[in-house]
This record gives C-alpha cells, structure tokens and sequence, in this order.
C-alpha cells in the first residue's frame, strides 16, 4: 500500500517537472510572446511631434504650407484641412492652435496665447498675398522664434535686407518676384506677436 502511494507521488512529480518544462521550452521559443507588447505599443506623442516652423509655414515644399502665390481659391480652400473662420471672394483667414505633438487637432476647440491666424487674399482670382499673425505667451518667446524664422529663410533665400522693422527676402519663384516679410509686433501688444507677410504684384 505504501509502495503503491509513492509510487503514485514520484509519478505527479515528473508529471509536473515536464509539464513545467513544456511550458519553459514554449516560451523560450515563441518570439511572439516577449515582443508583443512593444511592437503593439501605441506610437508616444513626443515621436509624433513636428517642428514649429513646419507646424507654421509648411515642409519647404511649396512657398508657403500646401500652395503657392498665383493658385486659386479652390486651391487654397483643398489644401488647409481646417474650416475657414472667414471665406469670402477675395480672403479666407484661419484660426488655429500652436500644437507641435498635435498638429492635426485644428478643428478642436481651444483656449490657448498660443495660435496663428492665416489670412489668404486674392487679387483677380489668384492668391497674391498671405499674413500670418503669430500670437505668442511673451515677447521673449517671440524673439527666439524671430531668429529661427530668419534662419531659416535666410539658409533657404539669402541674406535678408531691413525694411521698416521687419526682414525682408526677395524669392524668384517661377520668373515671378515674391517677397517675404518678417516683424515682430510684440511692443504693441501685451504678448508677444509676430507677422509674416508673403506677397507678389505679379498675379
């Protein structure tokens, strides 16, 4: 009897021992246990984030965001995925939050000292000039985007020459004379403020 009782306890134990070693065997073995959880990780928001200059005038691509100065309304209305504030026959202007980790969030509601208005104007159907008022929490915050807004188009255009307060670059796009404008309009306001002018008498 006793002999029938461990030879049934020593059976369980090697029963377990190679149940135990099945499941150490699996595991070492299947990739997808161990990986599963990084691959499947949800992208963080700080690989999603964009710069500011981009966030503000585009990737370099075009003159400015998705169009160029001479397209048409229609053009400009396809090319920002935002509802116009305004949309008549000769601007559309839009309102929009300073969100680099979210940049596609412009539709929503916010409540912020940090956003840009965009206003397109058209002359004979054809854009031929684009402000864009940059609203900033201090003057300071202004000053350094000031910078690298020159540097950038400085890198891009050249050198720029001073014209009442602001920095301007002449562009040669398409044998056509533009111009971009570049002041800081933070005196006259309690935050800091920037413009950005981008113009053409030839359209």
């Amino acid at each position: 009897m006793q002999e029938n009782l461990l030879h049934k306890k020593s059976r369980g134990i090697y029963v377990i021992c190679g149940i135990v070693s099945i499941l150490m065997y699996s595991a070492c073995n299947n990739p997808n246990t161990a990986s599963t959880n990084t691959t499947n990780a949800p992208v963080s928001k700080t690989e999603q984030k964009t710069t500011l200059i981009k966030l503000l005038i585009g990737s370099g691509t075009n003159l400015f965001r998705s169009v160029d100065l001479g397209v048409d309304f229609k053009t400009v209305l396809s090319a920002e995925k935002k509802i116009p504030d305004e949309n008549d026959t000769d601007d559309i202007s839009y309102t929009m939050p300073i969100d680099t980790i979210q940049p596609d969030s412009i539709n929503e509601p916010f409540d912020s000292v940090n956003y840009y208005k965009i206003t397109y104007y058209f002359d004979r159907e054809k854009l031929n000039e684009i402000d864009e008022d940059i609203y900033l929490e201090s003057d300071s915050a202004a000053a350094n985007l000031l910078e690298r807004f020159t540097d950038y188009f400085t890198s891009k255009y050249g050198d720029y020459a001073s014209q009442n307060d602001s920095r301007v670059w002449r562009v040669n796009h398409r044998g056509k004379k533009e111009w971009i404008s570049l002041s800081d309009q933070s005196e006259e306001y309690d935050n800091g403020k920037l413009l950005l002018v981008l113009y053409s008498e030839e359209y």
